[in-house]
């Protein structure tokens, strides 16, 4: 209470300026009594020499200085009520962000005298500097250091410009995404999560749908066979020799070549017809050209095609892969939060299942967008869980089939309303060109420095002061900077209004339990 009182007083004065200034930044000591109020990420304001704009700073560091008073001590400076504790005082060092203007803030032109008061930004100053379309924005928190400034991200810019989610093993990204959802579904958004632990089937907000696609039980997922290409069948079956890659890429190509519709059941009556082929029997190739037959059981063998269709019917056992997939109006519509939920798939599916649907949504909103097609008219937002395993950095010894796609999305899906978020706790492994792509960053704790470095070097927004700070961030805290806000900030993340997944295990508890259980 009482600290609310004093930002709510006229720009209390909480220090003066010590030494040499720039246009970028300035060192001052604190008055007696302040030291409270004095901490990093606080904003303060200074005023400009000339002009006497008030210009807006941040403090960054905050030292400890033991050494011999220094010259501007001597001068005609009079430090009245400073800190001097036997030659120990803190310094705090400011990041100056600029002056308000029309176009937001401005650096100053003209620089700062020694000698200066310093004084707290007022809660006012702060809420106008941050301030976004209330019906067009989304309540992330509030500032780190002021409980009583909520901190708003635009919603168009998260979304059209893409935005990533990076964090370390329990700083709180998931969560941090379930807050972004609620945001999103208060404005009637359409949200489709790539899920590999299960942690968001839990969100369920008044007034909105949430539906939940797994590959097993009764909501499962039904992946368009067609819609599928030959190294998607490659990807889904990784024992396969050479010469049956090269006989399921032929007839992949003949089935979406002459039918509109195929189901897996059509590519195995292909391989069956490679096969009588082979064995010299007549065969009714039905709307295949017997020709085309003909030709492919040339460049195989009989102990190809036989192992071959052994393994296609193993896919067909998933039941999954169907000559008509889940309506893609059934996935993606307004109001909705669609969950894929792939903790019982395999990579190598979950892979596939990302790069079919990602495509199927994109090329159905260019259509739409570009040519007219269709009637898929809702801007759509795709969260990729755990990305580093879908758009990796560097290529491995297979392709890695959702990176292209989510590639394409990451150029491209802004012209088309297909927004991509990418949340990830190994940025390094990240595709740099993807994470370059995200205009948001809301980055939490990271105390990796190879992280750090490749988060710096891929994203243009974030600078070296920002990174220095990511090892001090708490739980529940992020950097937010890029396009979604008016200047780089730390937040305390809001409270979650829907069920939180995916948090740890109480492993004592349970032991616990467990005990108690077995002396009943």
């Amino acid at each position: 209470m009482p600290e609310r009182h004093i930002f709510n007083k006229a720009k209390m004065k909480i220090g003066q300026i010590i030494g040499a200034t720039t246009l970028r930044g300035f060192r001052f000591v604190i008055k007696k009594g302040m030291e409270k109020h004095v901490k990093r990420d606080e904003f303060v304001i200074v005023n400009e020499s000339v002009t006497d704009n008030k210009i807006l700073g941040i403090i960054k560091d905050i030292t400890i200085s033991n050494e011999l008073l220094p010259d501007e001590f001597g001068r005609d400076l009079r430090l009245e009520d400073i800190i001097l504790n036997e030659g120990e005082y803190p310094v705090p060092t400011v990041k100056i962000l600029g002056y308000e203007c029309e176009n937001g803030l401005e650096l100053p032109r003209h620089g700062i005298k020694p000698g200066s008061g310093v004084k707290l930004a007022d809660d006012d100053t702060l809420k106008r500097i941050l301030r976004q379309e209330e019906n067009r924005s989304a309540l992330m928190g509030a500032l780190s250091t002021r409980e009583s400034v909520p901190v708003y991200v635009s919603v168009n810019d998260i979304i059209s410009r893409h935005c990533a989610i990076l964090a370390m093993t329990g700083a709180g990204k998931s969560y941090t995404v379930g807050v972004l959802i609620e945001e999103l579904l208060k404005k009637k958004g359409s949200i489709v999560v790539f899920d590999p632990h299960g942690e968001y089937k839990g969100i369920k907000l008044k007034g909105s749908t949430t539906k939940v696609y797994g590959v097993r039980g009764d909501h499962k997922l039904k992946i368009e066979t067609s819609s599928l290409r030959s190294i998607d069948f490659i990807n889904l079956v990784p024992d396969l020799t050479n010469a049956q890659r090269d006989l399921i890429d032929g007839v992949v190509n003949l089935a979406r070549k002459f039918y509109d519709k195929y189901d897996l059941k059509i590519v195995k009556e292909i391989l069956g017809l490679i096969y009588d082929v082979k064995e010299g029997k007549e065969i009714l190739a039905g709307n295949l050209p017997e020709g085309d037959i003909k030709e492919l059981s040339k460049r195989v063998g009989l102990t190809t095609i036989g192992p071959t269709i052994r393994k296609i019917e193993r896919l067909s056992r998933m039941g999954i892969f169907e000559i008509e997939g889940t309506p893609l109006n059934d996935i993606v519509s307004g109001n909705q939060l669609t969950v894929i939920d792939l903790s019982d798939a395999d990579e190598r599916l979950s892979e596939t299942i990302i790069a079919a649907l990602s495509r199927r949504i994109f090329e159905a909103r260019k259509a739409y967008v570009k040519d007219g097609e269709g009637n898929f008219n809702t801007p759509t937002f795709l969260i990729i869980e755990e990305a580093h395993n879908f758009a990796p950095r560097t290529t491995e010894e297979r392709t890695i089939l959702s990176k292209s796609i989510l590639k394409k999305i990451a150029r491209e899906g802004r012209k088309f309303g297909v927004g991509l978020c990418i949340v990830s706790q190994r940025p390094n492994r990240l595709d740099a060109d993807i994470l370059s792509q995200c205009n948001t960053q809301i980055i939490m704790k990271i105390v990796n420095p190879s992280d750090q470095e490749h988060i710096r070097q891929s994203v243009e927004n974030v600078t070296e002061d920002i990174v220095r700070n990511l090892p001090s961030l708490s739980r529940g805290e992020a950097i937010i900077v890029g396009a979604a806000v008016n200047l780089p900030i730390t937040v305390r993340i809001r409270e979650r209004t829907t069920e939180v997944g995916g948090e740890d295990i109480d492993i004592v508890g349970e032991w616990s339990k467990n005990a108690r259980g077995k002396r009943a």
